[in-house]
């Protein structure tokens, strides 16, 4: 069998079930052509496309709301046996896991690679921005890989495994150990660091890890690491000195259907012509889609209890456009993409907005600092998405964690949210305190047959 760690693939290579998926002629899934600047970045946007492709189980599929399926506030309706359902119903063997595993891997092999022909590049003040910015997509890469398959470091969880680490090209007999956590978020801090301190890339790139990405991306890694006067530190600076701008209750609901939105700091974009599959997440929050992340009444009462919030219109009853579909409440923060062919296809992936890094702020002052510290930075975020609202005196965590769940549901965080705060979950007949066995995926059985002892399961599979 192949080993996923070290894999170095073309993404041209892999066919989608649907033909609609093609790498973009801007991109290069190798480093076998990066002899300029331009071959090294299309090797940059080869990368993206590995980490993001159009397959089941990727950041562009059930991945980007793989923390909403495992929370409380999502249900299945009458869904068709995919992999969101398995993920909300904590079905997901070793059998399963091998494209949450080998995408992202992959992807990382690739930027190894691309940094280690970009090192004998001879233009390296040319090099240096696409240098910079690999180090920031390997820290977010990384990350991913620790959110699905270890334990949010502050859940208590007694499982101290980490991630294994790719950080260079390796030998292809090479088998990597899973690093503790601790070291595992000092990689992803460290890959983070490179990129800021190289003070390269601090224009808006839609779609780029960017210098105010990692940052923003280094506040929740500290966050999560339970490091709050980091975090705050991190989140305060993009807060204060970024291009960014929160959206306002005018312009929040359009904000959903395009990309490049004034509060979003990196996406992943998908259109017609990169990505569009059924396994986007518009596909599964439709009726005439997978229907496998529907929410429950309960959310949809909460999400309407106040008129004049925009985001009460971010979830809604929605009926089958061909007469076939299951309606129900679902999210509505896929509608597809204006101008797009198919829209249930063709939603960018929201990585990390400004909305959250004000969250991030909130929380980490609250830790550190108290209520006093916390509730402006709520206060600006609720000015910005409730028409008439009066500022708040005070706050707690359970506060900061339902207003996560009105800002962030259907982005990939809401189950991490509890978790990191010692918060049990319940989601329709699954209670699920932060240390679970089942709140992490299991290495897939393709990497355990290679690296045998050299590699160790997660607790419980």
């Amino acid at each position: 069998m192949k080993k996923i760690f070290y894999s170095i693939l073309a993404a041209a290579a892999f066919c989608a079930c649907q033909g609609l998926d093609q790498e973009p002629s801007t991109s290069v899934s190798t480093s076998t052509a990066i002899q300029s600047i331009e071959d090294l970045s299309y090797a940059v946007n080869g990368a993206y496309y590995l980490a993001t492709y159009g397959d089941q189980f990727t950041m562009a599929s059930e991945l980007a709301i793989y923390a909403d399926e495992l929370g409380p506030d999502s249900e299945v309706n009458k869904g068709s046996g995919q992999f969101a359902e398995m993920i909300h119903t904590r079905a997901i063997s070793s059998n399963d896991s091998y494209a949450a595993y080998a995408y992202l891997y992959k992807a990382i092999a690739n930027i190894n690679r691309a940094l280690e022909v970009a090192a004998t590049l001879e233009d390296q003040a040319a090099a240096a921005p696409y240098i910079a910015e690999l180090y920031g997509m390997r820290g977010l890469f990384h990350f991913h890989l620790a959110t699905f398959f270890a334990p949010i470091p502050t859940s208590g969880s007694s499982n101290k495994l980490g991630i294994v680490l790719a950080t260079e090209v390796y030998p292809l007999d090479y088998k990597g150990p899973r690093a503790s956590l601790d070291e595992t978020y000092q990689q992803i801090v460290d890959d983070l660091t490179t990129c800021i301190n190289s003070g390269q890339n601090k224009a808006v790139n839609d779609g780029h890890v960017n210098y105010w990405a990692a940052l923003a991306l280094r506040a929740r890694a500290y966050l999560y690491w339970g490091k709050n006067d980091l975090a705050l530190a991190d989140a305060k600076t993009v807060i204060s000195q970024s291009p960014y701008k929160l959206l306002t209750p005018e312009n929040y609901v359009a904000s959903w259907s395009v990309d490049n939105a004034s509060e979003t700091i990196l996406e992943y974009i998908q259109n017609d012509d990169w990505n569009a599959q059924r396994y986007n997440p518009g596909y599964y929050t439709h009726p005439d889609g997978y229907t496998e992340y529907l929410v429950p009444k309960a959310f949809y009462d909460f999400m309407q209890a106040d008129p004049n919030d925009v985001r009460s219109n971010m979830v809604a009853w929605r009926e089958s456009e061909t007469g076939k579909g299951t309606p129900g409440y679902f999210p509505m923060k896929y509608p597809g993409k204006t101008g797009s062919n198919v829209p249930l296809y063709a939603n960018s992936i929201k990585v990390i907005r400004l909305a959250e890094v004000y969250l991030i702020a909130a929380e980490a002052s609250l830790k550190s600092s108290g209520a006093a510290a916390a509730v402006p930075y709520l206060n600006t975020l609720r000015q910005n998405r409730i028409s008439g609202y009066t500022d708040a005196t005070t706050t707690d965590i359970d506060d900061i964690i339902n207003e996560r769940r009105k800002e962030l549901f259907a982005e990939g965080q809401i189950a991490f949210d509890y978790w990191r705060n010692g918060k049990t979950v319940v989601s329709g007949a699954f209670t699920c305190p932060p240390t679970d066995n089942r709140n992490v995926l299991p290495i897939p059985k393709e990497e355990l047959d290679v690296c045998g002892s050299v590699l160790q399961q997660n607790p419980g599979y």
